[in-house]
């Protein structure tokens, strides 16, 4: 916004055609209750600023010199607390009866410049303002109506002066007093607390339930470091320095949809967008999970059948070392060459018999290859992966054996290295691109497996194979 007037800025979801568009019409209503819409005009002489998006009402808050307002969604502005033209401090015991919830709403309270409007999302504006000495600058707590709120899947805000009741003002509070001058307010989402900026340090605010000061205080948590930068602060105090060299006054920094960072220059009268890949806070609540199931798909179809065993589909038993495992003829016909070759009626003899028995077979094994078969996909553990390899590999499914060995692989040690060598190795086929993976690890990692002894081990089992290593290592 500038003088009062708002400027879409247009292609804030894509990385390209960033423009800012003519300014927007809204209206207001009149000062008399009940008075007609009219259209809104920025009030001249009167500074403007701090605008703030609350996801809780689904409203614009900005000030207006010495009042702030409301923008709702509907496109009509409201006087919510202040008045622009006059200036004051909220009294001790109005802040005092407002936070207890037994006084008034203060609508008559007035301000004193308010600025850095933030939003917590949960129904409150916090905002910084002066005092009448000018001496402080006090952190006021902005309670919204319960009325203004938005429940989810309600599309506008629907204000105050549109639904004919008459405008209504927020509830003012003062949670702090802070000397000097703040140069920024922010809510931390991760732990509800409100983060000032001074220009040498970083103070966060505590709050208590209900949005009101805690205990603490304002205690300083970080050096901010000299001007011309621009830092990231985690919530443990450490600080990455995002761009830096920067000049002039810079202030209001927000995220945008496509993850630009946006901050003003006082001094310039311009935006500076930053691409940064940071990750905005949503602008609307997350939309509810539709009430309809989810997509079928074949993988889950199959493995359910398969988990529904015994339902009496089934037409065949495979036996595997005592474990009787049942399944369908079709379906390891039509995924699996080994049974397709040894089930064909013109075959193998047992091609009709209803049990079939796979002998020197590993049931855990055989068990995860079975699930393969029915759903295409399998979670091998590490312990499991050489028996996965090698029964897939004799069942002829080279999809899962390379599956299991890239398990095995990614498991590989300095204590393990050798012996999963000398066994891809006894292995052979399938598994010589398993050996030269296994070898180049162990020769990148040369110092670690000899520190370990195991290089002894493969010289002494396998000579050929521990020359081939130090061959590789000479290269």
């Amino acid at each position: 916004m500038a003088a009062g007037s708002f400027y879409p800025l247009l292609g804030a979801c894509t990385h390209s055609g960033l423009l800012l568009g003519p300014a927007l019409s809204f209206l207001e209503a009149g000062e008399a209750s009940g008075s007609p819409l009219r259209p809104y005009r920025p009030l001249e002489g009167c500074s403007h600023g701090s605008p703030v998006w609350d996801p809780w009402s689904r409203s614009i808050f900005f000030r207006v010199s010495h009042a702030i307002f409301r923008l709702t969604s509907d496109n009509i502005v409201e006087l919510v607390a202040g008045d622009p033209r006059e200036e004051g401090e909220p009294e001790d015991e109005e802040a005092e009866a407002a936070e207890a919830g037994t006084g008034p709403a203060n609508e008559d309270v007035l301000l004193i410049n308010p600025s850095h409007l933030v939003s917590d999302g949960k129904g409150f504006i916090y905002c910084i303002s002066s005092t009448k000495e000018r001496v402080e600058h006090l952190v006021l707590r902005l309670q919204l109506p319960a009325a203004w709120r938005v429940p989810e899947g309600e599309p506008t805000a629907g204000g105050a002066a549109a639904e004919g009741g008459g405008l209504q003002r927020m509830r003012v509070s003062r949670l702090h007093a802070q000397e000097g001058s703040p140069r920024g307010l922010a809510y931390a989402h991760s732990d509800g607390a409100l983060v000032m900026a001074s220009p040498c340090a970083l103070f966060r605010l505590l709050l208590g339930a209900g949005g009101g000061a805690g205990a603490a205080g304002a205690e300083p948590v970080l050096m901010a470091g000299r001007p011309g930068a621009l830092r990231r602060v985690t919530l443990d105090g450490s600080v990455t320095t995002l761009a830096s060299g920067l000049t002039g006054h810079m202030y209001a920094p927000f995220v945008l949809p496509n993850g630009y960072l946006t901050i003003c220059n006082r001094d310039s009268k311009s935006l500076l967008l930053l691409h940064l890949g940071l990750k905005p806070l949503p602008l609307l609540p997350a939309p509810a999970a539709p009430a309809t199931p989810p997509r079928r798909t074949l993988h889950a179809d199959m493995g359910a059948l398969l988990d529904a065993q015994p339902d009496g589909t089934a037409d065949l038993t495979l036996l595997v070392a005592g474990r009787r495992f049942l399944a369908h003829r079709a379906i390891l016909v039509a995924r699996c060459d080994y049974f397709k070759q040894r089930l064909a009626r013109a075959g193998f003899p047992d091609g009709a018999a209803a049990e079939l028995d796979l002998p020197d077979a590993d049931p855990a094994a055989f068990e995860l290859l079975l699930r393969f078969v029915y759903t295409g996909t399998v979670d091998i553990p590490p312990a499991l992966a050489p028996s996965v390899a090698e029964l897939a590999d004799r069942l002829l499914l080279p999809e899962l054996c390379a599956d299991a060995q890239a398990v095995v692989l990614s498991g590989v040690s300095a204590a393990t290295v050798v012996g999963s060598l000398l066994w891809a190795e006894r292995l052979g086929g399938s598994f010589s691109g398993l050996v030269s993976s296994v070898k180049a690890w162990a020769v990148q990692h040369y110092e670690e497996v000899r520190g370990s002894g195991s290089l002894r081990q493969l010289m002494a089992e396998s000579p050929e194979l521990g020359e081939g290593l130090m061959d590789a290592l000479a290269k």
